[in-house]
């Protein structure tokens, strides 16, 4: 265990999950309910120290390769344990702008691409959390499972994995003292709960770096693991009694823009304003009856079985209301098709118009429930990919952020060249 306030030498490996929105899209945006989970594809980040004066970035995902100097950086930032302003990191004092700009080589904070904003989110966090008269450099490397871009909580992922790095490496938070089995990732202690508030904290802060006024619900979801309701103006809340889900993950790879998207939207709920507030209505029913279902698994009054059966008709009811908004695309409805046909259930999740869906996979054992057969998901994933889409057989509602003290072997080149798999494998994670 690392005392606060005392860098920690050893090689790290952070790891976290990104999101899908199971229900709520768009209707979200009208105070409605939306319920996000966990994903079981993860973001990593592997830090070390140097010999040298040098900080060197990786994340191959947004093609982001830096390195700068420790003595070009600006002072650093001051740093306060309980960390809870108001105050926007992009509020900064103008000469830090320009100073952080050059860093970048960027022009400006509103247009820079995300390979930018991800490396700004990096030195704002580090000026932030450094310890004072640091002078080791340090490598980091980012890599992610997740498709980046596509609505699956990649940026809050890298945010999480990046506080978690650096929130452990200059002593503010501890290492977890022993390996926690999935199972027991509820059972927290309040020193863990601290831990949880103050990763979420600093992730958040990176999120506003990049998207400049996110919900903050995915980095929750990255941090905390399991599932959240949000609604705007109330924040989130844990969804009581998540159980996990598996899912078949498709990605279109139809590019879409959310903004142009959530105005359709806007257009006809102002256009029909009679016609929209009822589906609105209904998404809102469809979230609460996913909260309701899930609390009573957790007193033991619905299986596991009558989840899955739920679940199937909650997807196709959302599904359904967001095609009557108009945010659904042609290669959605191809993949609802593929998977109807091998007896699967699809909704689109996030904003629509292209981007990707969820499917359920049916995995209740010893029970005259049906499950899906491997075979099932290897046939609809092989018509699924032959019509140009990419798939990835997955879970949700897992565990948010942990940590992996690795052996000598690992360093930033191996992350930065691991396959899925091999990254899957690594185990006695340590969850926050």
């Amino acid at each position: 265990m690392v005392s606060l306030n005392q860098t920690f030498d050893g090689p790290l490996l952070i790891s976290a999950p990104g999101k899908v929105i199971l229900f709520g899209e768009h209707a979200v945006v009208y105070k409605k309910t939306a319920v996000a989970a966990s994903l079981g594809l993860r973001s990593y980040l592997y830090l070390e120290n140097r010999n040298d004066d040098i900080i060197h970035l990786e994340f191959p995902d947004v093609d982001l390769n830096r390195k700068w100097k420790m003595s070009d950086l600006p002072h650093p930032l001051p740093y306060k344990a309980g960390h809870d302003d108001s105050h926007h990191p992009m509020d900064m004092p103008e000469d830090l702008k320009q100073h952080l700009l050059s860093l970048i080589n960027g022009d400006d904070f509103e247009n820079d691409s995300a390979r930018e904003r991800a490396a700004l989110a990096f030195l704002y966090l580090y000026l932030c959390l450094v310890k004072p008269g640091e002078s080791r450099g340090l490598n980091i490397c980012v890599k992610s499972t997740l498709p980046v871009g596509a609505g699956l909580g990649s940026s809050a992922s890298f945010a999480v994995v990046l506080s978690s790095a650096l929130l452990i490496h200059f002593g503010h938070i501890m290492v977890p003292k022993q390996v926690v089995v999935e199972e027991k990732v509820q059972e927290r202690s309040n020193e863990r709960e601290e831990t949880l508030a103050a990763v979420n904290r600093w992730a958040y802060k990176a999120e506003q770096v990049i998207h400049g006024n996110p919900s903050g619900v995915d980095n929750a979801v990255a941090s905390y693991g399991g599932a959240k309701r949000y609604t705007k103006g109330e924040g989130f809340s844990s969804l009581q009694g998540f159980t996990s889900l598996r899912l078949l993950l498709t990605n279109t790879k139809v590019p879409r823009s959310t903004a142009v998207l959530v105005a359709g939207v806007g257009a006809k709920a102002k256009s029909f304003p009679l016609i929209m507030a009822p589906i609105m209505d209904s998404v809102q029913a469809i979230s609460d009856e996913c909260t309701h279902l899930f609390e009573k698994h957790a007193r033991g009054e619905a299986s596991k079985q009558e989840i899955l059966e739920r679940i199937e008709e909650l997807f196709d009811l959302n599904h359904c209301l967001l095609m009557a908004m108009g945010v659904s695309h042609p290669s959605l409805e191809q993949v609802r098709t593929i998977t109807s046909k091998h007896g699967m259930t699809t909704k689109l999740t996030g904003a629509g118009g292209g981007g990707c869906a969820v499917t359920i996979v049916r995995d209740v054992l010893n029970s005259k429930f049906v499950d899906t057969p491997q075979e099932t998901i290897d046939n609809a994933v092989k018509e699924l990919t032959a019509s140009g889409f990419e798939c990835y057989e997955t879970s949700v509602g897992g565990p948010g952020v942990g940590v992996s003290l690795l052996e000598p072997e690992w360093n930033a080149a191996t992350l930065c060249s691991a396959t899925r798999s091999e990254l899957e494998a690594v185990k006695e994670w340590r969850w926050m």
